[in-house]
């Protein structure tokens, strides 16, 4: 936008002129008086941080808020409340979507103008009229409506979504009465009773392009459906059809896990004679805009994560999409000529979807908002929180700062502690910063900044359609046994920056070989040199060269670097079970509070039986149609004594233990078990030193209290032999999972 800005009025973008921009990782600034900078919402939040009052901005526009992002919100909040200290601040709110009402209530009855845009018409068609216009029948046999087919196993529902439902199925009689009095024919009414409304029907849609293809005008075609499955599938449907083979057609996923290389024909207009099929997910709604674009299917759904606070677990499921979601689809359709957009989804349906989608802050964990309530000194969390345009429940506050007490960033009165300063300073979650200050205090911070990088943002590996196989088992191939999928991204990094000092080509070549998005892999390079001035602002490390020589003395450590994981991660430990079924050999995992679960399909470790420990940390647990752990790392015992939780030292039946946080029991001489403990305690102590007072290690010093504790630490983690960790047989504390 901001070199569009500057095209039009004559100048270059940045370099001191009128227009510039500031996102992440890059700026290009304008000069400081009279000039317009477009910048992200997570940049004026941290100028907020040195600038409580934004004395340098005369004007703030905040576009697209119907997006309800977590940061526009709490930015909304802060300049509402800076409107009362700064009289002269003008703030502009836009979108193109927007209950404006809303908005202007909050602003204490801001006024408000409309600015009508040209679009061209848009025709609508519902599912009746689809159905009614192709004759299409469901393949479905089984005529039972979904709610008479009994509860839908891994649905976690809201009471509001139950509620909505309840209200469907009393009206629907009377819908398919209305609908045969309004002429529908009979096979339609039959068809839509047999529809499930569960999943998105993909061989409708792939009916659906082929009547537009053979029945309508020229044009791009745009389907909207939830995710990477349903368009792999479509693909996968469409491509058995000899008639889309033709080089009529170009058809392009569109999705955050596919390859971009095909991605950017999506902007390009077709030859006469070829049509474009672009098949996305809602990236396609707001982020991206194709001119072409004259028919849109709306599949109806949308992926959504919700944040289930009383299981402290996340879910991620195929949600209704809301009206706002399905006027922006809508909206796709008619920008070079009059369009069409079929929503898949009966009027019924239609009538009862949400205004909007449900705002961000209501459906994620809070820790890294809570820690930069705190920093931007923006007063008491709870308090805050509870003045945002729609405020989140005080169970999920309470346990944002539980986890933050617990992770020793708050104190008991709320207040940050030295670690919080430091954690909330990192534009990363509580306990990946804490994982990037472990990796700088004992020397092996690349790989590790390799590892915060891609959680924080996504890992580099792309899954090209009907390559799945073939890119696991490349994927298999770069974790060189180390049973851990954060590795496995450290050694694809390691490789893509070799072969780069080599030349274009051959990094071209890794990339292609291994399945590896090399825009992704430049984005993490950039994100592990901003989190190494952050280290080096705060004195934890000499440079700001992630791969500075001092920094990484054992950065080959292997099992150090688990340890470094799990000091990270912890508490999200889940335990293997060897399995026993006849079927497959697989291991069972458990975790402390959720019982059974599984490793993603995605993990290096999803097909592993020969694991050496008994224990995984992991980053991400969700529940879709069951649980998943979607990344984890095999650790030993000593990771979890010196880098878990308390340790307590107990005797259970004539058995010396240890234990960590009561749970993780390992049993062990009474000897070692106090030497651990021991150990333990110095670390801590010397950790709490370096947080207050930080400074690199000087591993030359070989006198020094901290090089003597840290040598004997990774000596421990390093040369504990496998054998040994056999016998150290560990168990859960409660025997339900025996």
């Amino acid at each position: 936008v901001a070199e569009r800005v500057a095209a039009e009025r004559a100048e270059a973008c940045g370099n001191g002129k009128s227009t510039g921009y500031q996102i992440r990782l890059q700026s290009r600034l304008p000069r400081k008086q009279g000039s317009i900078l477009y910048c992200t919402t997570g940049i004026v939040l941290q100028w907020l941080q040195s600038d409580k009052h934004l004395s340098s901005v005369s004007h703030v526009v905040l576009d697209e808020i119907h997006e309800r992002n977590l940061q526009s919100d709490v930015l909304m909040s802060i300049i509402k409340d800076l409107l009362n200290i700064r009289l002269d601040l003008k703030v502009i709110l836009m979108s193109a979507t927007l209950n404006a009402e809303k908005f202007s209530e909050y602003f204490d009855n801001c006024p408000m103008i409309h600015i009508p845009g040209f679009t061209f018409p848009v025709v609508e068609y519902l599912l009746e009229d689809v159905i009614e216009k192709l004759r299409y029948t469901p393949e479905s046999t089984d005529r039972r409506p979904r709610w008479k087919k009994g509860f839908m196993q891994g649905h976690v529902s809201r009471p509001e979504k139950e509620e909505k439902e309840e209200v469907y199925k009393e009206r629907w009689p009377d819908y398919l009465r209305q609908l045969r009095g309004r002429l529908y024919s009979a096979s339609t009414i039959d068809a839509l009773e047999m529809m499930d409304d569960d999943k998105v029907d993909l061989d409708l849609i792939a009916a659906l392009i082929r009547h537009i293809v053979l029945e309508e005008e020229d044009g791009a075609i745009l389907v909207f459906l939830p995710g990477w499955d349903n368009i792999s599938t479509l693909h996968d449907l469409l491509m058995s059809q000899v008639m889309f083979k033709s080089d009529r057609f170009i058809i392009i996923p569109l999705h955050s896990l596919m390859p971009t290389v095909n991605q950017t024909q999506v902007f390009k207009k077709t030859p006469p004679g070829v049509r474009k099929i672009v098949i996305a997910t809602n990236i396609a709604e707001t982020s991206i805009t194709i001119d072409d674009v004259v028919f849109v299917i709306d599949g109806g759904k949308i992926k959504e994560t919700h944040f289930d606070t009383q299981n402290n677990i996340s879910t991620m499921a195929a949600e209704w999409v809301s009206k706002a979601n399905a006027k922006q689809r809508k909206g796709r359709a008619g920008r070079v000529q009059p369009g069409h957009c079929y929503h898949l989804y009966n009027g019924l349906r239609a009538s009862l979807l949400d205004d909007y989608q449900l705002p961000e802050i209501l459906r994620t964990p809070l820790e890294e908002l809570c820690l930069q309530i705190k920093i931007l000194k923006l007063g008491g969390i709870a308090y805050f929180l509870s003045k945002l345009m729609d405020p989140p429940s005080r169970d999920a506050v309470m346990l944002a700062i539980n986890h933050l007490m617990e992770l020793n960033a708050l104190d008991r009165q709320e207040e940050l502690t030295p670690l919080g300063v430091h954690l909330a300073r990192l534009p990363v979650e509580p306990h990946i910063g804490k994982m990037i200050l472990f990796g700088a205090l004992f020397c092996c911070l690349d790989p590790v900044l390799t590892i915060a990088a891609s959680l924080s943002f996504k890992d580099p590996f792309v899954i090209p359609l009907g390559k799945e196989k073939v890119a696991d088992a490349r994927r298999k191939e770069l974790s060189k046994n180390t049973k851990s999928d954060h590795l496995t991204v450290v050694n694809a990094f390691t490789g893509w920056e070799e072969t780069r000092r080599r030349g274009f080509r051959t990094e071209k070549d890794y990339c292609w070989e291994y399945f590896l998005s090399s825009n992704t892999l430049q984005m993490l390079h950039n994100m592990k040199g901003q989190f190494a001035e952050h280290l080096l602002a705060a004195g934890f490390v000499n440079s700001r060269d992630p791969k500075d020589p001092k920094s990484n003395t054992n950065s080959d450590n292997e099992k150090l670097l688990k340890a470094v994981i799990c000091a990270g991660l912890y508490p999200k430990v889940a335990k293997i079970r060897p399995s026993f079924s006849k079927r497959r050999k697989m291991v069972k995992v458990c975790t402390k509070t959720d019982g059974t679960v599984n490793i993603h399909p995605k993990s290096v470790n999803v097909e592993e039986t020969e694991f050496h420990y008994n224990w995984l940390v992991y980053h991400l647990k969700m529940r879709t149609s069951s649980i998943y752990l979607y990344d984890c790392t095999e650790v030993s015992p000593y990771c979890l004594l010196f880098f878990g939780g308390d340790i307590s030292i107990q005797k259970d039946k004539d058995q010396d233990t240890i234990a960590v946080d009561e749970w993780i029991v390992f049993q062990s001489p009474a000897r070692i078990a106090h030497l651990v403990k021991n150990l333990r305690q110095e670390l801590d102590g010397l950790l709490q030193e370096k947080i207050e007072n930080p400074h690199p290690v000087d591993w030359n010093d070989v006198k020094s209290r901290d090089t003597a504790v840290l040598t004997a630490i990774i000596d421990l983690i390093t040369t504990q032999e496998n054998e040994s960790a056999k016998n150290y047989a560990p168990r859960f504390q409660n025997e339900r999972y025996s």
